[in-house]
């Protein structure tokens, strides 16, 4: 379950388990502790980051569409893992169309148009007074639930 943190991080084995029951734990994956990789389902595994030289204690993390392919059930667990990673501090730049999560987990809010940042304002800012005709096009055509 956690042999790359131990060859790779140098970390003691009950050390590195603890570590990876915790990150199992925080994706709803906690049962699946005792299976090869091979064995886990690859939605499952996209729930969280993939895999890097410093997955385990990363100082900033990337997500590019991160829920784009994952099961819709899915989707929610995702969205929270990385809302909690956002309130403990975590540094990360999401390339998002979850608007919703956009919205609350933004900080601040960056819209990009044809490779430039069209806006960058605080999420309440940018939802309620885009200075932008692209962001106010943009924001028009987002479903209303």
């Amino acid at each position: 379950m956690s042999l790359g943190q131990v060859r790779a991080r140098g970390r003691k084995k009950e050390d590195a388990d603890r570590r990876s029951r915790e990150l199992l734990d925080r994706v709803g994956l906690a049962d699946q502790a005792a299976k090869y990789p091979a064995q886990l389902s690859v939605a499952g595994s996209s729930v969280w980051p993939s895999p890097g030289p410093s997955r385990w204690n990363p100082k900033a993390m990337l997500f590019d569409e991160r829920t784009s392919a994952l099961d819709p059930g899915l989707v929610s667990v995702a969205l929270e893992v990385m809302r909690q990673l956002a309130r403990e501090g975590m540094t990360m730049v999401v390339v998002s169309h979850e608007m919703g999560f956009a919205r609350s987990a933004a900080n601040p809010m960056v819209f990009m148009h044809d490779g430039r940042i069209v806006e960058d304002r605080t999420p309440d800012e940018f939802f309620t007074r885009p200075n932008t005709d692209r962001a106010k096009d943009f924001l028009s055509r987002i479903p209303k639930h």
